[in-house]
């Protein structure tokens, strides 16, 4: 998702790519501790997020 939002309508900007996946992973805790908010839409959108981060692999993601 963050490649395609970085690439639309622009050359690909490896820097700022790597910037962004850096960026979304060192927020990974915060969304862990989010899975067990009180609200069950947030845990579910925590855990959503997790998944989405531990399942992502590109070569930005594989390179931190």
């Amino acid at each position: 998702m963050l490649q395609t939002i970085l690439e639309h309508g622009n050359p690909p900007q490896p820097k700022v790519q790597l910037e962004a996946h850096q960026a979304v992973l060192s927020r990974r805790p915060t969304a862990a501790q989010l899975t067990h908010d009180n609200d069950p839409v947030v845990r579910t959108a925590a855990r959503d997020l997790l998944t989405a981060i531990d399942s992502h692999l590109s070569e930005f993601c594989c390179r931190v």
